[in-house]
């Protein structure tokens, strides 16, 4: 036979690399491959007998032969960087260059079975492998026809092989490639060959029948329990022994040509279609195993939660769906780990994937998903307060495939909890309120006062966030010993380089408690959020300054999301669950001193500072249910517990702020002089009217009171800044009772404003999955006090529970929340 081969000049140097590093292969052709998959393979033939299939890839080209005439012919040239031969093209696909090795056949020469058919048992593989909630495993008139396979690793699947002919274990043998990523290898460990047996080998790549039926093969498949997490194509070579004879020839007509090599004849079948593989939180040899089925029913199953924020006195419980099973989410959390260049050896790694997509979550890497923004100017893109759910902002990634706006704490957290329940790693996003921000890893926070006794924000670069929310996710690490598995922190949101990227963690949960802040990663950071104390600097007359401590400003409460509503408990709470015991010692305990010790943390200037200590104490009594444009008071109580009087000068100052403790606008500030008899009280009462702040409203509509209280008589100095929100208007919702696929249904939205200005720029925000997709509704400027309706009607797609979910932002007035249980029927 003739062969136009090109020739290694022309080539780059690492395409002759490749080219040279062939030389022993056994080249099989089968027909039609570009209708059925078959195409061009190749095998390295030991002295043995034993195959090795190998696939070579150009790293910029491939070439391609086309047939002619029963012959191949000339090259082309294609810029296809997928193993998959286009199917507009009539070339088979070659990935060899040396043919000296291939010997003539004669005119006997006996072709192996064909696969004309796989079948990947979707619905029954997925059941039991607890992943039939993905919605690219079912069939939906409006979508991809064809049902994806979604499997977990460790546990059996079962593939059905339809051939053209009669299939026999004794004269067949079936060999199984599964390929990971474009550049898969068997020395990179992503690309793995099995021989189908009699069974299965636990812990392994193995493959057995299950069961032979004339032409019909049903093979169990079994991956071991730290396989790589991701996306795999399956090639299948068909082979037959002939026993009789020696030596075969090359032969080749008008619709075959076919080689073998030393009794071994070889067909090879490339499958379409992807098997997508995940953790496996259900499997007890597994990483990221969960033993308990409410912590694993929450932290993977569940795709609707809450979001707590506000603080530790004003919890404030923010809807969020986070769609892990939507359809696209998959391939674009897959996409993300492509993105960053993760290694597919890595991806079975839980610690290296949660890490990884710690960083991807945030856009300071080039390859993120979420901008982060507190200014509160969000023009260009959507407001983190708007956003409901993950879906939207994956889908805008997954179109534009670079970041989009804007993203804070929770919004990050959300995000990376959708990524990693879709992959598998059981995750929950947990809230410290009152969470440190140390610039300078001291383990103290300073704060700056004026003469006049307010704050000196230019000086106050460092602060108390009145929450910061992060994530959790459930696994072994294998680097540490087994006593610190179970609960990882890690921290998405972009504050300062870990390691030269923007993330923190995963560090065990009960290393932060006991202080061992060596421990990676980031296991010091996450520690001082929950573990400082905060100097306060008052400028003296004379320019000097007095200085107090104060301490156990950090860490007030650790809450999460509860999955299940505890009637017993206060109304209040039942949104959640209380954290804290596992991430601080008990204040005041030798077990806290001793965790102190162990992260070095004592102040070794302690006796410098003021401890604020007096006869008058000063009690701040705020009133937690203020809604949002109505008028309140700031009080302050002086109880005297000494026999003689106390003069007391009494300053109050209100600022707007950002969650993050950093001012946005002084709102008031007013200084009294009180008299307080002996063992008495007095009441100091600052007036706020709502027209006095509502212009001037952060995202999250929080507050910071900050109290300072001089007595004359004993230079007792008072120092405190407290964290205060006012409540936004809560959306009522009316649906109709009856809701079935096919049919509309009518929906109003009732929004009672009671702010004293005009609400301009407004926006409605509304989700529901299998009802309505994302979808944002510009509103007109509204009046002050405004009462608005918003009437619209759907038509539901799919059965099920869900949760009708909307919000409303406008720029005065944003984190205006209304949710709903609706269940569809068909």
């Amino acid at each position: 036979m003739d062969f136009t081969m090109p020739s290694v000049e022309d080539l780059t140097g690492s395409q002759q690399e490749s080219y040279t590093s062939v030389t022993s292969v056994a080249t099989v052709v089968d027909e039609k491959c570009e209708e059925e998959g078959n195409v061009l393979s190749t095998h390295t033939v030991a002295e043995d007998g034993a195959v090795e299939v190998i696939d070579l890839f150009l790293p910029e080209k491939r070439y391609m032969f086309e047939r002619l005439n029963g012959k191949i012919g000339r090259v082309h040239q294609s810029g296809a960087t997928d193993h998959h031969r286009p199917k507009e093209e009539s070339h088979h696909a070659v990935r060899i260059f040396d043919y000296s090795c291939i010997p003539p056949l004669d005119d006997e020469t006996e072709l192996p079975l064909k696969a004309t058919q796989i079948d990947y048992n979707v619905e029954p593989n997925t059941k039991s492998h607890h992943t039939d909630m993905f919605e690219m495993t079912k069939v939906r008139q409006d979508q991809d026809p064809l049902p994806k396979l979604v499997v977990r690793r460790g546990l059996p699947f079962f593939l059905m092989f339809h051939f053209n002919e009669k299939f026999s274990s004794d004269t067949n043998e079936l060999l199984l490639t599964f390929q990971f990523g474009q550049a898969a290898a068997v020395s990179k460990g992503s690309q793995i060959t099995v021989s189908v047996n009699k069974g299965i080998k636990p812990h392994n790549w193995s493959a057995g029948f299950s069961k032979i039926e004339d032409s019909t093969v049903t093979v169990q498949i079994l991956t071991p329990n730290d396989c790589i997490v991701g996306k795999c194509f399956l090639i299948v070579d068909t082979k037959k022994r002939d026993p009789n004879e020696e030596d075969k020839r090359c032969q080749s007509n008008g619709d075959h040509f076919t080689a073998t090599v030393k009794h071994t004849t070889f067909l090879r079948y490339h499958h379409n279609e992807p098997i997508y593989i995940l953790f496996n939180p259900w499997l007890k040899d597994d990483q990221v195993y969960v033993k308990d089925d409410k912590v694993r029913d929450e932290c993977i199953v569940s795709d609707f939660g809450k979001l707590l924020v506000g603080n530790y006195k004003q919890v404030v419980a923010v809807p969020w769906r986070f769609a892990q099973f939507e359809r696209n989410v998959l391939d674009c959390c897959l996409y993300m780990l492509d993105a960053v260049h993760l290694e597919h050896t890595a991806r079975g790694n839980a610690t290296v994937v949660v890490r990884n997509i710690a960083s991807l979550i945030n856009s300071c890497e080039d390859s993120g998903v979420l901008l982060a923004d507190w200014s509160g100017h969000y023009k260009d893109g959507t407001a983190p307060t708007a956003w409901l759910g993950s879906v939207l902002i994956l889908e805008e990634f997954w179109k534009k495939k670079g970041p989009v706006g804007y993203g804070q704490c929770w919004v990050f957290a959300a995000l990376a909890t959708t990524v990693c329940r879709c992959l598998g790693i059981p995750t929950r996003c947990v809230t410290n309120y009152s969470s440190a921000h140390d610039c300078d890893g001291t383990n103290t926070i300073n704060y700056h006062w004026n003469i006049r006794g307010e704050p000196l924000d230019s000086m106050n670069t460092e602060s108390i966030w009145s929450f910061h929310v992060w994530n959790e996710a459930y696994l072994t690490r294998l680097d540490i010993p087994d006593s610190m598995a179970g609960w990882q922190a890690f921290d998405p949101t972009p504050q300062i380089a870990s390691d030269g990227i923007y993330c923190a963690g995963p560090c065990p949960v009960d290393s932060i408690r006991q202080g061992d802040v060596h421990l990676r990663f980031d296991t010091a950071l996450l520690f001082s959020e929950l573990n400082v104390n905060r100097f306060h600097w008052i400028l003296r007359d004379d320019g000097s300054w007095r200085t107090i401590l104060q301490k156990n400003i950090a860490g007030k409460a650790v809450l999460t999301h509860s999955p299940l509503i505890d009637e017993s408990a206060p109304e209040e709470s039942r949104d959640y669950v209380d954290l804290t015991d596992q991430y601080k010692c008990a204040e005041g305990t030798k077990e806290e001193k001793a965790m102190l010790l162990r992260a070095n943390t004592w102040a070794t200037n302690a006796g410098v500072f003021d401890k604020g200590d007096g006869d008058v104490r000063v009690t701040l009594d705020q009133n937690t249910e203020v809604v949002a444009g109505t008028s309140f008071d700031v009080l302050v109580q002086l109880q005297n517990r000494s026999r003689f009087n106390r003069t007391a000068k009494v300053t109050l100052t209100l600022l707007s702020t950002y969650y993050t403790g950093h001012r946005k606008y002084k709102v008031k500030s007013q200084t009294f002089d009180v008299v307080v008899c002996p063992l008495k009280r007095e009441q100091v009462s600052m007036r706020v009217l709502g027209e006095d702040y509502a212009y001037y409203m952060s995202d999250c509509a929080t507050f910071k009171i900050c109290t300072m209280v001089r007595v004359a008589e004993t230079d007792q100095l008072f120092v405190d800044c407290t964290d205060f929100c006012v409540l936004c208007p809560k959306l009522d919702i009316e649906i109709s009772e009856f809701i079935q696929v096919g049919r509309s249904f009518d929906c109003t939205i009732k929004l009672n404003s009671q702010m004293p200005i005009d609400l301009t720029h407004c926006e409605w925000m509304i989700e529901c999955l299998g009802v309505t997709p994302a979808t944002k509704i510009v509103e007109k400027d509204l009046e002050p006090y405004a009462q608005v309706q918003l009437n619209f009607s759907l038509n539901p797609c799919r059965p099920g529970k869900t949760i009708f979910m909307v919000s409303f932002k406008s720029k005065q007035l944003m984190g205006v929340y209304g949710t709903r249980e609706i269940e569809v029927t068909d």
